[in-house]
């Protein structure tokens, strides 16, 4: 894989030599939209997250899974390069030649959809829409039943939301359309972000995903062994409508997988048993889980014992709608990556390492490396500020920190 990177670089590095750097051309769709446009609408190709990165003169995107680079120089220009070219620079174009493709794409993503109207009802009427739910078609209607109310959810091709069952004593009655409540749609998604504080940890929970989208805790010496809480369970003090509706394993060699683990707090039975909540649970691919994600965690149970450690991490939920496989046994999308952050030491002396990490079967213990990234490429395809020292939001060790010889990571 390092050779097939070093390739690609020194390809780019021959295609763009002779450019200066630079910015899109003015009136045309910036990278980042360019990036998200191709994501969503090239998925086989652009497969779950990507990874940014500089190189001279580009701005590129590295897709893991699928092997393909997506890159942009200062002119505009896009090029691939990848198991989709054959391994050869392949030009697709300029970015002013999809700006009205990006326009009309981005136009339909404002739309108020069907899933984003059950949402809303599910979480602000949860008498009415009750529970589990079963979804289907019925003539013209997209609807979502409720079986502990026994009131159906029903959306028409043109927009209009009707309500049918013992709330409108069995009458299919009208609700208005979906473009009414646009409004409220937007500012109950812009408040659905809850921050819980259990003991050690932080979790920032998106009601409108039932899962998390963040997490924060310190790792401290090790200087405990509570035994792990073998049971899971919902939080009894969050409303059912913004967590996962069952506690059941996932199947489907998917794991209950832990944004913090218990190993990390083993010095409070109260803390590794908050861990098993499950707003601190996603569906991790198992060989992810067991494999590069743990590596992280043996990583930071062995350092924590060196420094004190901030440990940050979150979510990249996507839109790859092949592996939700969970929606209806928990009502909880599948994640396409994880990501985390370490950060140890202060001042001059501060340092971070970084991952973003595919929620793939593919994620390896041995092959953390390939999902390291600089603090900056993270913030950018994250959105968050992560709270190190500018001079170490660029570095990127060649590997991820070594193992010391010894370390117990029990």
């Amino acid at each position: 894989m390092r050779l097939f990177i070093i390739r690609f670089f020194i390809l780019l590095g021959l295609f763009f030599s002779s450019l200066a750097l630079a910015t899109a051309p003015a009136g045309s769709p910036s990278n980042s939209r360019v990036f998200a446009y191709a994501e969503a609408n090239f998925p086989s190709i652009f497969t779950n997250a990507g990874i940014a990165g500089l190189y001279q003169h580009f701005l590129y995107r590295y897709y893991p899974a699928s092997g393909n680079y997506l890159g942009i120089d200062p002119d505009g220009k896009i090029v691939i390069l990848g198991s989709y070219t054959g391994n050869v620079l392949q030009t697709v174009g300029n970015i002013a030649d999809y700006q009205s493709a990006i326009t009309d794409w981005e136009a339909t993503q404002s739309a108020i959809t069907d899933e984003r109207i059950f949402a809303y009802k599910e979480a602000n009427f949860p008498g009415i829409f009750t529970g589990t739910w079963t979804e289907g078609t019925y003539q013209q209607y997209h609807y979502r039943y409720y079986p502990d109310s026994g009131n159906y959810l029903g959306i028409d091709p043109s927009g209009d939301v009707f309500i049918l069952g013992p709330y409108t004593s069995g009458v299919l009655t009208a609700v208005g359309n979906i473009e009414d409540y646009r409004n409220a749609i937007l500012a109950w998604e812009s408040q659905s972000s809850l921050r819980l504080d259990y003991p050690g940890f932080t979790l920032w929970l998106d009601c409108s995903k039932r899962g998390a989208v963040k997490f924060q805790y310190v790792a401290q010496r090790d200087n405990g062994s509570a035994e792990r809480y073998d049971s899971f369970f919902l939080d009894p003090k969050v409303s059912a409508n913004c967590q996962q509706t069952s506690t059941r394993s996932y199947g489907m060699n998917y794991d209950r997988g832990h944004l913090v683990p218990a190993n990390h707090l083993d010095a409070s039975d109260e803390a590794i048993k908050a861990t098993n909540t499950m707003t601190n649970i996603l569906p991790q691919a198992a060989n992810m889980n067991r494999g590069a994600w743990l590596h992280t965690e043996e990583i930071i149970e062995c350092y924590r014992d060196i420094d004190e450690l901030l440990v940050i991490g979150g979510v990249i939920w996507g839109n790859n709608l092949a592996d939700d496989y969970f929606i209806h046994s928990h009502g909880v999308k599948t994640p396409d990556a994880f990501w985390k952050v370490v950060i140890r030491g202060t001042g001059q002396d501060e340092r971070a390492i970084a991952w973003i990490v595919a929620n793939s079967q593919e994620a390896t213990y041995d092959r953390l490396d390939r999902y390291l990234v600089t603090v900056d490429e993270l913030e950018h395809i994250t959105g968050e500020k992560i709270p190190v020292a500018d001079y170490a939001k660029h570095d990127k060790p060649n590997q991820s920190w070594i193992i010391p010889v010894g370390c117990n990571k029990g």
